[in-house]
């Protein structure tokens, strides 16, 4: 550092851009009091201009077009739906026929079988698959099947 100072001392520090002390502290206040009135100065001067006529028509073509796309999307939602689908038993052949047909109504319209009954159906038809295939897969000439102590 000591040699820093050495060769700044040799070379010296006056680069020439020197100001005088408390220079600045006043500038301002002295640049306002040297500066004539503008009163034009005081209100800024804003210049409108001219609106082209894609700037006059285009709120009423956003409109346009936001009432086409309204259009639109009604139109493909009133094709999506069925027409006018009368379910009526008199008017709709396959209708009455299926309602006609007693296992159709059974199986699909009557709700009337409790879990018991669901429960005793599987357990009936599992002891119909061990009559035919044993639990170990072996098949055995007579119709005992041996039990699990022997």
């Amino acid at each position: 550092m000591k040699k820093d100072n050495d060769i700044l001392s040799r070379v010296g520090r006056n680069d020439g851009l020197a100001v005088p002390e408390g220079f600045f502290e006043a500038f301002a206040a002295k640049m306002e009091a040297s500066l004539p009135e503008n009163p034009a100065a005081e209100k800024p001067l804003t210049v409108i201009p001219p609106r082209t006529f894609w700037q006059r028509i285009r709120p009423y073509t956003y409109m346009a077009a936001m009432f086409a796309g309204v259009w639109c999307m009604v139109k493909m939602f009133s094709l999506m739906s069925p027409a006018n689908v009368d379910l009526s038993i008199d008017n709709n052949k396959v209708l009455s026929d299926a309602l006609s047909d007693d296992n159709f109504v059974y199986e699909y319209i009557l709700n009337d079988v409790s879990e018991r009954e669901i429960l005793q159906e599987m357990y009936d038809d599992s002891l119909d698959i061990d009559d035919i295939m044993p639990a170990d897969g072996v098949v055995y000439e007579n119709t005992d099947t041996p039990s699990i102590t022997e």
